[in-house]
């Protein structure tokens, strides 16, 4: 029967898709049937071939995409260099003419920003300069701490039900994706849109860490369109978010976190940046940071008059364990005026032997953000411990001390605090904030307790959501011992993310704060556990109430013969499984593309009816498909 169909029904079919050759029924054309799809599918691209860190998409106009830096400057021929980024305060032109007057060679210019290798002699000349500013980035951390359970999210029915994330964009904003060339076509999709925003232009980067986050959010949404863009520094930062921009990315999952870089209120160098992605129309799924442990806050006190810090039982120092070689990360911030602080805090840290190992005693005289931090080499194994010490201030200054290490190993900080210890940008009124769930111990009804949490300075709960997170789903499936998790709030976000990608399909042309807005009111109940998580829910995608048509049962036999056609063009097929099968979800058996336009043959009144890709459902004439249904399909041609 397949075989003579063909013929027969391309000779009828011909005038009619010469005559509306997509036409919508008023008469007009609708682009999304005749336009030849212009995207084309996401293709990797190796390391070696990554553009370079700020480089325009190969689109762009020349002179008016925003990435691409001006000229290199010629590179000093002596002397070390300091990597520094700046902030133009003054005329742009005069600022980069300062900068090749002082010989440094401009890696990366997005919007006020601009990152440079300045002469480590010549960085004075910048800090005194009216033009710009030079910033205090801040450090930043990967939130990991060692796969999933779809179950625990719902996810696994709404792929039962046909949601895959299909056709929506999602970016994963991380340091390095070191081996996705060979989960491509497993744990990733068969292509992936790679763009590194690095100096050095290195998508790996020798770390896998986003490379993990990705494979979580493909688990969650197995037909999501992925972005794999990294950075290193925040002007590279603020360059990809404007690239995603431009690509018109829809969700964002963003497993690192900033310590410090703002006063911790959704504000702060970071914190900008996220707000132009914010205001794009992004979603973004923001980790909350692993450091409730590790963290504590509290008003400066001296009962003796020494102008050192008493912490809790009156101790002046507190105490970490490190193991040797591990790297001491400490930064200290308090409430003072954000690029204009007067008063004026150090830290010590001292070794396991009680010996100075590293000291930060830089002077803030009304200038400069409220921070103080250093990074010390652990030499030894054992308790490292540090004080604070008040060099001058105006009146009791609220402390907030962050004491973590890399490897992050998780080690409680001694008298830790747990309220206040988000990273930046969880702080972000925009994002939605995804704390980790506790383990299975814990009934997966709590946060875990490494999980940090709001409030943040001005007083808003956080996280907004928790969700699952390595160790605490156990799927044997994905992980064969403890050693192989991927977890921590780094694994929690990207679950948040796929989530969205699956609303996003379910519900299309959603704006980001109802988008946002569904994924909050479907999630569940959690217990609280500390005043600043009291609104945190488990992530849930909730009910499919409403969402119809939905895949029938035993879809996944469903099945259309004989062949596509490779490229454009009609295809005449038969339809072979459970009856009604959904065209919203026709991607599914053709591989992933979806046809322009769906005909099928209506006998009782001689007529043909017609689905449109894109069309409100009163412009298509049927949304289903029988079985046995013998249907005509309209491909445009697959992108190169």
């Amino acid at each position: 029967m397949v075989r003579w169909l063909p013929v027969t029904l391309l000779c009828l079919v011909t005038l009619i898709l010469a005559a509306c050759s997509g036409a919508t029924p008023d008469g007009t054309a609708d682009p999304e049937v005749t336009a030849t799809t212009t995207a084309a599918p996401s293709t990797a691209v190796a390391p070696e071939e990554s553009p370079r860190a700020g480089a325009p998409p190969e689109d762009a106009t020349d002179g008016e995409s925003e990435y691409a830096p001006p000229a290199p400057t010629a590179m000093p021929s002596t002397g070390p260099r300091e990597r520094v980024e700046l902030v133009v305060t003054g005329d742009l032109a005069s600022a980069f003419d300062l900068l090749r007057q002082v010989g440094a060679e401009i890696e990366v210019h997005a919007g006020d920003r601009i990152q440079a290798l300045v002469p480590e002699a010549r960085i004075g000349a910048l800090e005194r300069s009216p033009l710009v500013e030079v910033e205090r980035p801040g450090i930043v951390v990967p939130l990991q701490t060692g796969t999933t359970a779809l179950e625990i999210m719902g996810a696994d029915r709404w792929h039962a039900a046909g949601f895959t994330g299909h056709g929506v964009k999602v970016a994963i904003l991380d340091r390095g994706f070191n081996g996705y060339l060979d989960a491509m076509g497993t744990t990733l999709p068969a292509n992936v849109t790679v763009q590194s925003f690095r100096a050095d232009a290195s998508v790996g980067a020798a770390t896998d860490h986003g490379l993990r986050v990705a494979e979580i959010v493909h688990r969650v949404a197995p037909g999501a369109q992925l972005y794999l863009v990294n950075f290193d520094t925040v002007t590279e930062l603020s360059a990809a978010v404007d690239y995603l921009i431009e690509q018109e990315v829809a969700v964002v999952s963003f497993s690192l976190g900033y310590i410090h870089n703002g006063p911790g209120d959704g504000t702060g160098a970071v914190n900008e940046i996220v707000s132009r992605g914010t205001a794009a129309g992004q979603s973004w799924a923001v980790a909350s940071g692993n450091w409730a442990e590790q963290h504590w806050a509290g008003p400066f006190r001296d009962t003796d008059g020494d102008s050192v810090h008493e912490f809790d039982s009156g101790s002046q120092q507190i105490g970490h364990h490190f193991n040797a070689g591990d790297l001491i990360l400490v930064s200290l911030r308090w409430d003072d005026e954000w690029g204009a602080a007067c008063s004026d805090y150090d830290i010590e840290v001292f070794g396991p032997g009680g010996a100075l190992v590293g000291a930060s005693r830089d002077i803030q005289d009304c200038e400069g953000d409220p921070v103080e931090d250093l990074q010390v080499l652990a030499t030894e194994a054992g308790t490292y411990r540090l004080r604070i010490i008040e060099a001058h201030a105006e009146g009791t200054r609220q402390l907030d001390l962050m004491v973590v290490g890399s490897p992050d190993r998780g080690h409680p900080l001694e008298f830790a605090v747990a309220g206040g210890s988000l990273a930046e940008p969880a702080d972000h009124p925009g994002v939605v904030t995804v704390g980790a769930l506790g383990n299975i111990s814990d009934g997966l009804l709590m946060e875990a307790d490494f999980s940090s949490r709001g409030p943040t300075l001005d007083g808003r709960p956080k996280p907004n959501v928790l969700a699952p997170t390595g160790l605490c789903c156990g799927d044997p499936s994905i992980v064969a011992s403890q050693a192989d998790a991927f977890a921590g709030t780094s694994a929690a976000a990207p679950h948040v993310a796929g989530g969205l990608a699956l609303l996003s399909e379910a519900f299309p042309g959603s704006t980001r704060s109802e988008l946002t807005g569904r994924l909050l009111n479907r999630s569940v109940a959690a217990q609280p556990i500390a005043e600043g998580s009291l609104l945190a829910r488990i992530a849930n995608l909730g009910s499919l109430f409403g969402l119809g048509p939905l895949l029938p049962e035993d879809a996944a036999s469903a099945m259309l013969l004989p062949e596509l056609p490779a490229t454009e063009g009609l295809a005449v097929l038969l339809y072979r499984g459970p009856d009604q099968y959904p065209l919203r979800f026709v991607h599914l058996l053709t591989d992933g593309r979806t046809p322009a336009t769906v005909f099928r043959l209506d006998t009782s009144n001689q007529r043909f009816l017609a689905w449109i890709r894109g069309a409100p459902p009163w412009v298509s004439d049927f949304d289903a498909i029988p079985e046995g249904e013998v249907i005509i399909m309209r491909f445009d041609a697959p992108a190169p």
